[in-house]
């Protein structure tokens, strides 16, 4: 279901939003790993459920499809926290949008970095590496993860930056599913958790993306670009790619 939100910034100015949730509580949850505290949430429809489903508690509903997932993709990739955001592994092993050949991060990507790893399992979380975007192989199986766990990809005198970069965030990702697993999680735990995280993060760039195209219609030149810098600024804290200039042409 669509459901609307409306918060307003730092500045008091008022903003409106939407996006596509389960529930009021799940979009609440979205907005809050957000840092943004919403006035209100609507469901789109006007439905006094606001999204909820009749006769069957929402919680059992979405158990039982994240169980669903599970048996049928082996891993299916999402989110979870430690004590906070991945944002906080420290040094280079920090999910992130590369630095370096936009085209080189572009084909990487797209193929799951397939020229840069050799094997499925680091493929896999190498295509959730980067916050937001499509994941390339979004499914895998709990062997190959296992597999990836008991090797070390180590940057090699050939790699180029954007490589170097990727192999170091697996690596991290790695020492996440360490810390889950002993903690008492599962493999497919934490490949369901990593989609989810995924799928907000992109949720995430398309509202901010969708509020700057709305600022064109409202916003000087010089008010665009000042809203610009601190739209990017904000999507940089979160590791998620900036807004190009292009958006505002």
């Amino acid at each position: 279901m669509k459901y609307t939100y409306a918060y307003r910034d730092s500045e008091g100015v008022r903003h409106e939003a939407s996006m596509k949730a389960a529930s009021r509580e799940e979009v609440f949850a979205a907005l809050r790993r957000e840092g943004i505290r919403p006035i209100k949430v609507v469901a789109c429809d006007g439905s006094k459920a606001n999204g909820e489903v009749r006769g069957v508690r929402r919680r059992a509903v979405a158990a039982a499809a994240v169980a669903a997932a599970a048996v049928a993709a082996g891993v299916t990739v999402a989110w979870f926290r430690l004590s906070g955001p991945l944002a906080e592994v420290a040094g280079g092993e920090t999910r992130r949008y590369p630095i370096g050949d936009a085209a080189v991060i572009e084909k990487g990507i797209l193929t799951g970095w397939s020229d840069v790893f050799e094997h499925e399992g680091e493929r896999f979380l190498a295509s959730f590496a980067v916050p937001g975007v499509r994941a390339a192989v979004r499914n895998t199986t709990a062997g190959e993860v296992e597999a990836a766990l008991a090797r070390r990809v180590e940057a090699s005198e050939g790699d180029g930056l954007e490589a170097r970069q990727v192999k170091s965030v697996v690596e991290g990702m790695k020492r996440e599913i360490r810390t889950y697993l002993a903690a008492g999680g599962s493999i497919e735990g934490y490949g369901q958790r990593l989609a989810e995280r995924q799928d907000a993060e992109a949720a995430i760039y398309e509202r901010a993306k969708s509020e700057v195209d709305r600022a064109k219609e409202t916003m000087s030149a010089d008010e665009l670009i000042l809203f610009w810098e601190q739209t990017n600024a904000r999507l940089r804290k979160l590791g998620i790619r900036p807004i190009t200039l292009e958006s505002l042409e």
